[in-house]
């Protein structure tokens, strides 16, 4: 069976990702499409809108099929590291295809990739007054002549430096971004492609109305029936405080990619009165020139999930195969490579597992349930993949 590899985060699942998941296959004639998706928080550090599951669902019912959990130690990273944990995934399940969107499409990012500059000479080149995201685009410019500012570029190059340095037997194919941009946050009565920040920009404002042209009939039923984070903030910010004001400068500096006195001004600004009075402003009371937002987001997630250094370096080592869901073919692909596979795969959460390989992704899911009023459904202990029938 011939598999291409996709990743995603479904947040929340939308015509594009149909798209994509039909272009993939078309490109590639594959007979299995194997989704690596980001569990209950994405690379922002935002928590997804729908449980893992409630996603899984919809895209084993529109296209994919096999889910594999991408692990928070991976999902919640800068670009290099999200795209270096999923080829690491992909490659350890025999995926020999993987098809990704970018707005440059006809770049061969497999040759830029080798002649990239390291990630280390980026940071090298960062000061006070630019973020590392911002350095390393001037470097590569400077070096190669290709202008890295579209977010689906950054990770198409992340895909091609992970291919490259994991040594891994994969053939990268680039697909055209079409009809919205990755940022694009308007919605026209005519579109029926939008990009997933116009889509949660509507549902934030509470206009279902505008997405029924956008998103397949599961994701209508689910922003009206399922549990969701649209209001997050809400809730993130006043345990986000307590953490910080009950923690010691000291223990705060041991948080992952915690540095440079930024502990000192989030306590400082936690211990202020009356202080920022929502999230937003709470992340622009602390941020510099040198984080950017989505860096700051990351960070404040890993302080309310107490999440040292040391143990994220831990758990990175150590990486697994978690499977969310499969339909008739996934499994059948399953079945073929699961005495080849290079990483463990994990189909049932014990309590042990909650205590090792999977304890953030356990915490994570905790917290997720805290954001979303979801006490009662649990997200790994109990928890079963979903199987869907694959469609004649």
């Amino acid at each position: 069976m011939k598999a291409v590899g996709i990743v995603t985060e479904y947040n929340p699942f939308h015509n594009g990702h149909i798209y994509h998941i039909q272009q993939a296959k078309k490109e590639t004639g594959a007979d299995v499409v194997v989704a690596v998706m980001s569990g209950n928080f994405v690379q922002r550090g935002e928590p997804a809108l729908f449980d893992k599951w409630t996603r899984t669902q919809a895209a084993l019912e529109n296209g994919v099929d096999l889910v594999i959990e991408l692990p928070i130690f991976y999902a919640v990273q800068p670009s290099h590291l999200f795209a270096e944990g999923a080829v690491k995934l992909l490659a350890a399940l025999g995926v020999k295809d993987m098809v990704f969107g970018s707005e440059h499409a006809d770049v061969d990012f497999l040759s830029l990739a080798k002649q990239a500059p390291s990630v280390a000479q980026g940071k090298d080149l960062q000061d006070k007054n630019q973020t590392f995201a911002s350095a390393y685009a001037n470097l590569l410019e400077t070096e190669t002549g290709f202008k890295l500012e579209d977010p689906n570029d950054i990770l198409a190059l992340g895909y091609a430096k992970a291919v490259v340095g994991l040594s891994a037997d994969i053939k990268l194919h680039a697909i055209q971004r079409v009809a919205a941009g990755y940022h694009d946050t308007l919605l026209s009565d005519t579109q029926t492609i939008a990009s997933a920040s116009a889509i949660r920009l509507a549902l934030h404002k509470n206009k279902l109305e505008k997405i029924q042209s956008v998103v397949p009939a599961i994701t209508l039923q689910n922003v009206q029936s399922m549990n969701n984070t649209i209001n997050f903030e809400q809730k993130f910010l006043p345990l986000l405080k307590y953490r910080l004001i009950t923690d010691t400068v000291g223990q705060l500096n041991q948080i992952y990619q915690m540095g440079e006195g930024l502990e000192h001004r989030l306590a400082a600004v936690a211990l202020s009165e009356p202080g920022p009075q929502n999230y937003q402003n709470f992340i622009k009371s602390v941020k510099s020139k040198r984080y950017t937002f989505a860096r700051m987001q990351r960070t404040l997630l890993y302080t309310l999930l107490n999440v040292k250094v040391d143990q994220m370096h831990s758990v990175m080592q150590d990486p697994y195969l978690r499977v969310l869901g499969f339909t008739d073919v996934g499994q059948q692909y399953l079945n073929r490579i699961k005495k080849t596979a290079t990483l463990p795969l994990i189909s049932k959460v014990d309590q042990n597992l909650t205590k090792t390989n999977l304890r953030l992704d356990f915490k994570a899911g905790k917290l997720w349930q805290m954001l979303a009023n979801n006490a009662g459904q649990q997200q790994d202990v109990t928890r079963k993949p979903i199987y869907v029938a694959t469609k004649k």
